[in-house]
Protein backbone atom coordinates (compact mmCIF):
# COMPACT_ATOMS: atom_id res chain seq x y z
CA UNK A 1 0.00 0.00 0.00
CA UNK A 2 2.94 2.31 0.71
CA UNK A 3 4.21 1.76 -2.82
CA UNK A 4 0.79 2.62 -4.26
CA UNK A 5 0.74 5.85 -2.28
CA UNK A 6 4.26 6.62 -3.45
CA UNK A 7 3.24 6.11 -7.05
CA UNK A 8 0.19 8.35 -6.68
CA UNK A 9 2.28 10.99 -4.93
CA UNK A 10 4.83 10.99 -7.74
CA UNK A 11 2.13 11.19 -10.41
CA UNK A 12 0.47 14.13 -8.67
CA UNK A 13 3.55 16.08 -7.71
CA UNK A 14 5.61 15.58 -10.86
CA UNK A 15 4.88 18.28 -13.39
CA UNK A 16 6.20 16.36 -16.37
CA UNK A 17 3.58 15.04 -18.83
CA UNK A 18 4.19 12.53 -21.61
CA UNK A 19 2.31 11.21 -24.64
CA UNK A 20 1.43 7.62 -23.67
CA UNK A 21 0.19 4.82 -26.02
CA UNK A 22 -1.43 1.53 -24.99
CA UNK A 23 -1.87 -1.38 -27.46
CA UNK A 24 -4.12 -3.14 -28.11
CA UNK A 25 -7.10 -1.14 -26.92
CA UNK A 26 -9.30 -4.27 -27.26
CA UNK A 27 -8.28 -7.87 -26.76
CA UNK A 28 -10.16 -11.17 -26.91
CA UNK A 29 -8.67 -14.11 -25.04
CA UNK A 30 -9.81 -17.55 -24.02
CA UNK A 31 -10.11 -18.21 -20.34
CA UNK A 32 -6.91 -19.79 -19.07
CA UNK A 33 -4.74 -18.34 -21.87
CA UNK A 34 -2.31 -15.38 -21.75
CA UNK A 35 -3.02 -11.77 -22.76
CA UNK A 36 -0.34 -9.17 -23.56
CA UNK A 37 -0.43 -5.33 -23.71
CA UNK A 38 2.25 -2.76 -24.57
CA UNK A 39 2.60 0.72 -22.99
CA UNK A 40 5.05 3.17 -24.58
CA UNK A 41 6.13 6.81 -24.44
CA UNK A 42 8.74 8.95 -26.22
CA UNK A 43 11.97 9.77 -24.35
CA UNK A 44 13.04 10.84 -21.86
CA UNK A 45 12.18 7.77 -19.82
CA UNK A 46 9.54 8.52 -17.20
CA UNK A 47 10.28 8.13 -13.53
CA UNK A 48 7.20 6.01 -12.84
CA UNK A 49 4.86 3.73 -14.88
CA UNK A 50 1.93 1.90 -13.30
CA UNK A 51 -0.39 -0.89 -14.50
CA UNK A 52 -3.86 -1.57 -13.17
CA UNK A 53 -6.42 -4.36 -13.79
CA UNK A 54 -10.04 -3.56 -13.01
CA UNK A 55 -8.75 -0.33 -11.35
CA UNK A 56 -6.50 -2.28 -8.98
CA UNK A 57 -2.76 -1.48 -9.00
CA UNK A 58 -0.84 -4.61 -9.94
CA UNK A 59 2.58 -3.38 -11.15
CA UNK A 60 4.72 -0.29 -10.43
CA UNK A 61 7.78 0.38 -12.59
CA UNK A 62 10.39 2.78 -11.15
CA UNK A 63 13.62 4.01 -12.69
CA UNK A 64 15.68 1.41 -10.87
CA UNK A 65 13.22 -1.37 -10.00
CA UNK A 66 9.93 -3.12 -10.65
CA UNK A 67 7.46 -3.67 -7.88
CA UNK A 68 4.74 -6.35 -8.29
CA UNK A 69 1.76 -5.43 -6.16
CA UNK A 70 -0.42 -8.50 -6.82
CA UNK A 71 -0.32 -12.22 -7.62
CA UNK A 72 2.15 -13.96 -9.92
CA UNK A 73 -0.44 -13.86 -12.75
CA UNK A 74 1.01 -10.48 -13.76
CA UNK A 75 4.45 -9.73 -15.16
CA UNK A 76 6.29 -7.03 -17.16
CA UNK A 77 9.19 -7.02 -19.61
CA UNK A 78 11.27 -4.09 -20.85
CA UNK A 79 11.08 -3.91 -24.65
CA UNK A 80 12.46 -0.37 -25.04
CA UNK A 81 13.97 0.56 -28.40
CA UNK A 82 15.88 3.71 -29.41
CA UNK A 83 13.42 6.60 -29.35
CA UNK A 84 10.62 4.52 -27.78
CA UNK A 85 10.37 3.72 -24.08
CA UNK A 86 8.15 0.59 -23.90
CA UNK A 87 7.10 -2.11 -21.44
CA UNK A 88 5.13 -5.31 -22.14
CA UNK A 89 2.51 -6.31 -19.59
CA UNK A 90 1.33 -9.98 -19.49
CA UNK A 91 -1.67 -11.48 -17.74
CA UNK A 92 -1.32 -15.26 -17.35
CA UNK A 93 -4.26 -17.61 -16.92
CA UNK A 94 -6.81 -14.90 -17.66
CA UNK A 95 -10.10 -15.11 -15.85
CA UNK A 96 -13.60 -13.99 -16.72
CA UNK A 97 -13.34 -10.95 -14.45
CA UNK A 98 -10.16 -9.64 -16.12
CA UNK A 99 -12.01 -6.98 -18.08
CA UNK A 100 -10.17 -3.65 -17.83
CA UNK A 101 -6.44 -2.96 -18.19
CA UNK A 102 -4.88 0.52 -17.76
CA UNK A 103 -1.43 2.10 -18.04
CA UNK A 104 -0.32 5.54 -16.75
CA UNK A 105 3.06 7.28 -17.03
CA UNK A 106 3.88 9.92 -14.37
CA UNK A 107 1.17 12.62 -14.38
CA UNK A 108 0.04 11.78 -17.89
CA UNK A 109 -3.37 10.68 -19.09
CA UNK A 110 -4.53 7.20 -18.16
CA UNK A 111 -4.69 4.86 -21.14
CA UNK A 112 -7.30 2.11 -20.85
CA UNK A 113 -7.98 -1.14 -22.78
CA UNK A 114 -10.82 -3.62 -22.51
CA UNK A 115 -10.57 -7.38 -22.68
CA UNK A 116 -13.16 -10.03 -23.54
CA UNK A 117 -12.44 -13.30 -21.81
CA UNK A 118 -14.24 -16.05 -23.72
CA UNK A 119 -15.07 -19.71 -23.19
CA UNK A 120 -14.48 -22.55 -25.64
CA UNK A 121 -17.05 -25.32 -25.25
CA UNK A 122 -17.68 -28.64 -27.01
CA UNK A 123 -19.03 -29.51 -30.50
CA UNK A 124 -21.12 -32.59 -31.27
CA UNK A 125 -23.16 -33.79 -34.25
CA UNK A 126 -26.05 -35.73 -32.79
CA UNK A 127 -26.46 -39.24 -34.19
CA UNK A 128 -23.00 -39.54 -35.71
CA UNK A 129 -22.59 -41.21 -39.11
CA UNK A 130 -25.74 -41.89 -41.15
CA UNK A 131 -26.71 -44.27 -43.97
CA UNK A 132 -29.58 -43.21 -46.20
CA UNK A 133 -31.28 -44.32 -49.42
CA UNK A 134 -30.60 -42.17 -52.44
CA UNK A 135 -33.02 -39.26 -52.67
CA UNK A 136 -34.00 -39.31 -48.99
CA UNK A 137 -34.12 -36.06 -47.00
CA UNK A 138 -31.47 -36.23 -44.28
CA UNK A 139 -31.21 -34.05 -41.20
CA UNK A 140 -28.11 -33.36 -39.13
CA UNK A 141 -28.15 -31.55 -35.80
CA UNK A 142 -25.06 -29.87 -34.35
CA UNK A 143 -24.89 -29.04 -30.66
CA UNK A 144 -22.42 -26.53 -29.14
CA UNK A 145 -22.36 -26.64 -25.35
CA UNK A 146 -20.63 -24.32 -22.81
CA UNK A 147 -19.57 -21.37 -24.99
CA UNK A 148 -19.15 -17.67 -24.23
CA UNK A 149 -20.14 -15.43 -25.87
CA UNK A 150 -22.84 -16.94 -28.09
CA UNK A 151 -20.90 -18.86 -30.76
CA UNK A 152 -21.11 -18.60 -34.53
CA UNK A 153 -22.07 -21.90 -36.20
CA UNK A 154 -21.86 -23.14 -39.80
CA UNK A 155 -21.80 -26.35 -41.86
CA UNK A 156 -19.51 -27.73 -44.55
CA UNK A 157 -20.59 -30.53 -46.94
CA UNK A 158 -17.72 -31.99 -48.97
CA UNK A 159 -15.80 -28.77 -48.34
CA UNK A 160 -18.65 -26.49 -49.49
CA UNK A 161 -19.84 -24.08 -46.79
CA UNK A 162 -23.52 -24.19 -45.86
CA UNK A 163 -25.35 -21.53 -43.85
CA UNK A 164 -26.98 -22.30 -40.53
CA UNK A 165 -29.79 -20.69 -38.52
CA UNK A 166 -28.78 -21.43 -34.95
CA UNK A 167 -30.68 -21.06 -31.71
CA UNK A 168 -29.17 -20.64 -28.25
CA UNK A 169 -30.11 -20.87 -24.60
CA UNK A 170 -28.10 -19.71 -21.58
CA UNK A 171 -26.96 -21.93 -18.80
CA UNK A 172 -25.49 -19.71 -16.11
CA UNK A 173 -23.01 -17.43 -17.88
CA UNK A 174 -22.54 -19.83 -20.81
CA UNK A 175 -24.41 -20.49 -24.04
CA UNK A 176 -25.70 -23.79 -25.43
CA UNK A 177 -26.44 -23.54 -29.17
CA UNK A 178 -28.02 -25.79 -31.78
CA UNK A 179 -27.99 -25.78 -35.57
CA UNK A 180 -29.81 -28.07 -38.02
CA UNK A 181 -28.81 -28.96 -41.58
CA UNK A 182 -31.15 -30.68 -44.07
CA UNK A 183 -29.71 -32.21 -47.24
CA UNK A 184 -30.86 -34.62 -49.96
CA UNK A 185 -28.93 -37.88 -50.02
CA UNK A 186 -27.32 -37.85 -53.47
CA UNK A 187 -23.78 -39.08 -52.94
CA UNK A 188 -21.47 -40.17 -50.14
CA UNK A 189 -20.48 -37.01 -48.26
CA UNK A 190 -18.48 -35.72 -45.34
CA UNK A 191 -20.53 -33.38 -43.14
CA UNK A 192 -18.72 -30.99 -40.82
CA UNK A 193 -20.05 -28.62 -38.16
CA UNK A 194 -17.91 -25.58 -37.30
CA UNK A 195 -18.22 -23.43 -34.15
CA UNK A 196 -16.17 -20.36 -33.28
CA UNK A 197 -15.88 -17.25 -31.09
CA UNK A 198 -13.68 -14.16 -31.76
CA UNK A 199 -10.87 -15.39 -29.51
CA UNK A 200 -10.39 -18.53 -31.63
CA UNK A 201 -8.08 -18.33 -34.64
CA UNK A 202 -9.35 -21.73 -35.92
CA UNK A 203 -12.97 -22.93 -35.44
CA UNK A 204 -13.71 -26.00 -33.40
CA UNK A 205 -15.36 -28.71 -35.50
CA UNK A 206 -16.85 -32.16 -35.60
CA UNK A 207 -17.20 -34.37 -38.72
CA UNK A 208 -19.51 -37.26 -39.61
CA UNK A 209 -20.10 -39.18 -42.85
CA UNK A 210 -23.23 -39.74 -44.93
CA UNK A 211 -23.35 -43.04 -46.85
CA UNK A 212 -25.87 -43.19 -49.71
CA UNK A 213 -27.31 -46.51 -50.88
CA UNK A 214 -28.83 -46.85 -54.35
CA UNK A 215 -32.55 -47.64 -54.26
CA UNK A 216 -33.91 -50.58 -56.25
CA UNK A 217 -35.49 -48.43 -58.96
CA UNK A 218 -32.27 -46.52 -59.51
CA UNK A 219 -30.20 -49.71 -59.42
CA UNK A 220 -32.51 -51.37 -61.95
CA UNK A 221 -32.38 -48.28 -64.17
CA UNK A 222 -28.60 -48.23 -63.95
CA UNK A 223 -28.49 -51.93 -64.83
CA UNK A 224 -30.79 -51.37 -67.82
CA UNK A 225 -28.62 -48.51 -69.01
CA UNK A 226 -25.52 -50.68 -68.64
CA UNK A 227 -27.11 -53.49 -70.68
CA UNK A 228 -28.25 -51.04 -73.34
CA UNK A 229 -24.78 -49.55 -73.60
CA UNK A 230 -23.22 -53.02 -73.84
CA UNK A 231 -25.65 -54.15 -76.55
CA UNK A 232 -25.15 -50.95 -78.53
CA UNK A 233 -21.39 -51.30 -78.34
CA UNK A 234 -21.54 -54.96 -79.40
CA UNK A 235 -23.86 -54.16 -82.32
CA UNK A 236 -21.55 -51.36 -83.46
CA UNK A 237 -18.55 -53.68 -83.28
CA UNK A 238 -20.39 -56.42 -85.23
CA UNK A 239 -21.52 -53.91 -87.88
CA UNK A 240 -17.96 -52.70 -88.23
CA UNK A 241 -16.69 -56.25 -88.73
CA UNK A 242 -19.39 -56.97 -91.35
CA UNK A 243 -18.61 -53.79 -93.29
CA UNK A 244 -14.90 -54.50 -93.08
CA UNK A 245 -15.46 -58.08 -94.35
CA UNK A 246 -17.59 -56.89 -97.29
CA UNK A 247 -15.00 -54.29 -98.29
CA UNK A 248 -12.17 -56.83 -98.00
CA UNK A 249 -14.09 -59.41 -100.11
CA UNK A 250 -14.93 -56.85 -102.81
CA UNK A 251 -11.35 -55.63 -103.04
CA UNK A 252 -10.03 -59.17 -103.31
CA UNK A 253 -12.60 -60.16 -105.93
CA UNK A 254 -11.81 -57.06 -107.95
CA UNK A 255 -8.13 -57.85 -107.79
CA UNK A 256 -8.73 -61.45 -108.96
CA UNK A 257 -11.02 -60.28 -111.79
CA UNK A 258 -8.38 -57.81 -112.95
CA UNK A 259 -5.80 -60.59 -113.04
CA UNK A 260 -8.06 -62.86 -115.13
CA UNK A 261 -8.82 -60.00 -117.51
CA UNK A 262 -5.10 -59.37 -117.97
CA UNK A 263 -4.51 -63.06 -118.76
CA UNK A 264 -7.38 -63.10 -121.30
CA UNK A 265 -6.12 -59.88 -122.89
CA UNK A 266 -2.60 -61.33 -123.19
CA UNK A 267 -4.00 -64.51 -124.82
CA UNK A 268 -5.97 -62.50 -127.37
CA UNK A 269 -2.92 -60.40 -128.23
CA UNK A 270 -0.84 -63.56 -128.67
CA UNK A 271 -3.44 -65.17 -130.96
CA UNK A 272 -3.67 -62.01 -133.08
CA UNK A 273 0.09 -61.96 -133.63
CA UNK A 274 0.32 -65.73 -134.60
CA UNK A 275 -0.36 -66.72 -138.34
CA UNK A 276 -3.38 -68.84 -139.07
CA UNK A 277 -1.17 -71.63 -140.44
CA UNK A 278 0.75 -72.07 -137.20
CA UNK A 279 -0.76 -75.53 -136.75
CA UNK A 280 0.82 -76.86 -140.09
CA UNK A 281 3.77 -79.13 -139.34
CA UNK A 282 5.75 -78.12 -142.42
CA UNK A 283 5.63 -76.21 -145.67
CA UNK A 284 7.25 -76.45 -149.11
CA UNK A 285 10.76 -75.05 -149.33
CA UNK A 286 10.60 -72.92 -152.45
CA UNK A 287 14.36 -72.39 -152.38
CA UNK A 288 15.26 -76.08 -152.35
CA UNK A 289 18.08 -77.08 -154.77
CA UNK A 290 18.36 -80.69 -155.97
CA UNK A 291 22.11 -80.15 -156.21
CA UNK A 292 22.21 -82.12 -159.45
CA UNK A 293 21.01 -85.48 -158.14
CA UNK A 294 18.78 -87.40 -160.45
CA UNK A 295 16.35 -88.41 -157.79
CA UNK A 296 17.73 -91.93 -157.45
CA UNK A 297 19.21 -93.24 -154.29
CA UNK A 298 21.39 -96.08 -153.46
CA UNK A 299 20.58 -97.48 -150.12
CA UNK A 300 18.97 -94.20 -149.06
CA UNK A 301 22.00 -92.02 -149.95
CA UNK A 302 21.73 -89.44 -152.69
CA UNK A 303 24.54 -88.86 -155.18
CA UNK A 304 24.89 -85.86 -157.37
CA UNK A 305 25.90 -86.19 -161.01
CA UNK A 306 29.23 -84.48 -160.44
CA UNK A 307 30.16 -86.37 -157.31
CA UNK A 308 32.76 -89.16 -157.55
CA UNK A 309 33.45 -91.89 -155.19
CA UNK A 310 36.52 -91.14 -153.15
CA UNK A 311 39.11 -93.87 -153.29
CA UNK A 312 40.30 -92.82 -149.84
CA UNK A 313 36.91 -93.38 -148.41
CA UNK A 314 36.66 -96.71 -150.19
CA UNK A 315 39.89 -97.75 -148.62
CA UNK A 316 38.87 -96.44 -145.22
CA UNK A 317 35.70 -98.37 -145.02
CA UNK A 318 36.26 -102.13 -145.17
CA UNK A 319 32.89 -102.92 -146.55
CA UNK A 320 33.31 -100.71 -149.57
CA UNK A 321 32.67 -97.14 -150.48
CA UNK A 322 30.26 -95.08 -148.44
CA UNK A 323 27.73 -92.81 -149.97
CA UNK A 324 27.29 -89.21 -148.83
CA UNK A 325 23.91 -87.96 -147.72
CA UNK A 326 22.75 -84.38 -148.17
CA UNK A 327 20.01 -83.05 -145.88
CA UNK A 328 18.21 -79.76 -146.02
CA UNK A 329 16.86 -78.41 -142.72
CA UNK A 330 13.82 -76.15 -142.85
Amino acid sequence: MDVFRLGLFLLITMGVSAQTQLQPLYAAALRGSNARFNCSTPPPAPTVMIWTVNKLLVVTILETSVVLNSTDRFSVRNVTTPGNYKWEFTISNVQRNDIEVACQVMSGEIKMATMSVQERGSVEIVGGNLTKTEGAQTEFQCRAVGWFPEPSMSWSVNGVEQSCNSSSVTQGSLFNSNCTLTVTAIQNSSVRCLVTVPALTTPESNTVFLTVNKNKTTAKRDQTVLIAVTVAFSAAALLFLIIYGIIFFCLRRKKKSSYEEEVARARVLYQNKTPATQNVRGRDNQGYNTDGHDGHTNGGVWFTKNSNESPILNDFFEDGPRKQRHMTTV
